[in-house]
């Protein structure tokens, strides 16, 4: 039980993540455009690596993570704002488009013939 306690919440973000409208949508995708698109999947993994890889620096000089970096580096209280917005911004953008097409996803499955 000590290994489910040190996962975490990771199986239940990994089950959220993967829903009826990714299935739906990566299948639809597939079956229309076949490898043309594999150059996305390529860009994506790339950048998830270079962004995870540097915050994991950051962390790991600073022993602090990335939100406490910006709020201890950023001394202009008008900037620091910004960022905090464009931060909150992309995450309540992200996590809405996220979710659109999970359930356009999901709905598509009854009005496709594939």
């Amino acid at each position: 039980m000590k290994w489910f306690r040190d996962i975490g919440p990771g199986v239940l973000i990994a089950a959220a993540f993967i829903g009826p409208g990714t299935v739906t949508l990566c299948t639809i995708a597939g079956a229309s455009f076949g490898y043309s698109l594999i150059w996305a999947i390529v860009l994506s993994t790339f950048a998830t690596i270079v962004l995870q890889e540097m915050s994991l620096r950051i962390g790991l000089v600073t022993r602090m993570n990335l939100a406490e970096v910006i709020r201890t580096s950023i001394k202009s209280v008008l900037l620091n704002r910004l960022i905090i917005l464009l931060i909150i911004s992309s995450i309540i953008i992200g996590n809405t488009a996220y979710e659109a097409g999970n359930i356009t996803g999901a709905s598509l499955r009854y009005f496709c013939n594939y």
